[in-house]
């Protein structure tokens, strides 16, 4: 599976870095565009850029500390996103981590082989 992680630490509480990336206006920030999102499982997410826009729909939410969702350009390949908010130990501060994966390469690339093997057969 192809994935790319960042962490992004904030001198913000867990709350409010949870507020960042959950609400409308806020995750608007995070994710560069206009975003709605109805903030529950199977919950449409819409983000409008300037001359595109993903679309796409919430896979979890785990109130507080996790979002996760799936999105994708029309025509374009889906990937999942994984917000991840936890406290630092020393109770000041918090981590955003930010997950993109594409979960359906590895299923690609099993099917060329399974192709591949048929055509060779």
């Amino acid at each position: 599976m192809d994935e790319v992680t960042r962490e992004v630490e904030l001198d913000s509480d867990p709350e409010r870095a949870w507020q960042a990336i959950s609400e409308q206006s806020e995750l608007s920030e995070w994710l560069g565009g206009e975003v709605t999102i109805d903030l529950r499982p199977g919950g449409d997410l819409r983000v409008r850029e300037e001359d595109a826009e993903r679309t796409g729909f919430v896979e979890e939410v785990d109130q507080g500390r996790r979002l996760s969702f799936w999105w994708s350009y029309r025509g374009q390949e889906a990937t999942r996103v994984e917000l991840e908010v936890t406290g630092h130990p020393s109770g000041v501060g918090s981590t955003v981590r930010v997950t993109e994966s594409r979960p359906l390469a590895g299923l690609e690339r099993e099917l060329a082989d399974i192709t591949a093997l048929a055509t060779t057969v």
